[in-house]
């Protein structure tokens, strides 16, 4: 999908495909009219509390010059800022600032920030999503990539995750960079499982696609994708220096070298949705806009044929030592989870491809050699954890009349 498509897209008039896509790309405007973060009232008032901590005690003090900071954690100046405080001017309203100890007064933002999206459960509360992600990296308060994936898992989970893919958006007002398979993962799983909790409505299924290829359009543009290897060796090796002495003995593993825009792993998505489009919405299931030859040409040839799965695309180390970026997927219960719908859009890609006129043997063979590794990892991840979340998922989707789906 190109930007010009993109652009397109989000400009469309469409409600009945971009339903919370355009009330998400309307609510998201970060500042007032002087330039101040605020917050939207929210579904609670310990929310609004969090909320109000974080701008007062973070985010506000962001917007003073280092002068004025400086004196603020000035403890020889605490008894003058009694009597005359730094001010400052928000929206007409006069804000004062008292003497604050850096070290007691202010919150930890990545806590802050754990304890605000825990507590956002509605749409109104994930419309001060990119408020909260702009304020915090105006402030220079850094996030980590456990924390990333975390907002995306919860948003999901809450029936939000186009606020996460807003924040992606924004990435340059946001800091939300998708720079980690795991943060990716979370965002392409939920896209899917939207249509999957839907039943496979046409609606949702189609918005689903385009959602899907909006975060695969955005992995190629810059700001998003993996950080130079020179970033991440210097981020692995603070790593170890602040571990253990025994994990310290040997360097973390290097992160892929696959871009992420062009992992199996985050295509076979794109495929599963674009594959169910045509099965269930086309005349006789074929696919009549090729997106489906086009994009399962693209997985085959960057999914090697002799890969025993997803677990082995990337090198051993990646997957097994815990502090590797595709560690999450060495979990069955999330490797389920993650890997249950790709396996059914496999499934459904070759039934299409096989229905389809034209010659598409040797594609849909290529196809099932992958689909075969899969669900050999698959079967063996849903024999060790047969009740967890990545089952019911896997139930969900190829069981849905099992009492687990």
């Amino acid at each position: 999908m190109s930007r010009q498509s993109i652009r397109n897209v989000l400009r469309s008039s469409d409600n009945a495909l971009l339903g919370d896509m355009a009330i998400s790309i309307k609510a998201t405007t970060c500042a007032n009219a002087t330039g101040i973060i605020t917050f939207a009232p929210t579904s609670s008032t310990e929310l609004d509390d969090i909320l109000d901590k974080i701008r007062s005690k973070i985010i506000l003090l962001s917007y003073l010059n280092n002068h004025q900071r400086k004196d603020l954690y000035d403890k020889s100046k605490e008894h003058q800022l009694k009597t005359d405080p730094i001010t400052l001017d928000v929206d007409g309203d006069i804000m004062r600032f008292h003497h604050i100890d850096m070290f007691r007064d202010i919150p930890n933002a990545r806590a802050a920030t754990r304890e605000a999206v825990g507590r956002m459960t509605t749409p109104i509360d994930f419309e001060n999503l990119p408020r909260l992600l702009e304020g915090l990296h105006r402030a220079k308060r850094h996030l980590q990539p456990a924390d990333y994936a975390r907002i995306a898992r919860l948003a999901g989970e809450r029936n939000c995750i186009y606020a996460v893919i807003e924040c992606a958006r924004q990435v340059q007002r946001t800091g939300f960079r998708l720079a980690n398979s795991e943060t990716v993962a979370e965002i392409l799983t939920h896209i899917q499982m939207k249509a999957i909790d839907s039943d496979w409505k046409e609606t949702e299924t189609r918005k689903s696609l385009v959602w899907a290829e909006l975060v695969i359009d955005l992995l190629q543009q810059p700001g998003h994708g993996r950080r130079p290897q020179t970033y991440q060796s210097r981020a692995a090796q603070a790593a170890v220096e602040g571990s253990t002495a025994a994990v310290a003995a040997t360097p973390a593993p290097l992160p892929p070298t696959i871009p992420l825009s062009r992992d199996p792993q985050v295509l076979a998505a794109r495929l599963h949705l674009a594959a169910v489009v045509a099965d269930r919405f086309s005349p006789s299931g074929e696919d009549t806009d090729g997106k489906v030859l086009r994009y399962a040409t693209e997985l085959v040839q960057l999914w090697p044929a002799d890969s025993k799965g997803l677990r082995t695309l990337h090198s051993p180390a990646t997957y097994t030592d815990r502090r590797g970026e595709m560690h999450y997927l060495n979990e069955n219960n999330k490797f389920l989870g993650v890997a249950s719908p790709l396996l059914h859009g496999l499934d459904t890609a070759i039934r299409v491809l096989g229905s389809s006129q034209g010659d598409n043997a040797s594609l849909t063979d290529e196809l099932k050699v992958r689909r075969d590794a899969l669900a050999t990892e698959v079967n063996t991840a849903l024999a060790d954890v047969p009740g967890r979340r990545g089952a019911a998922i896997y139930k969900k989707i190829f069981e849905p009349d099992s009492p687990m789906a």
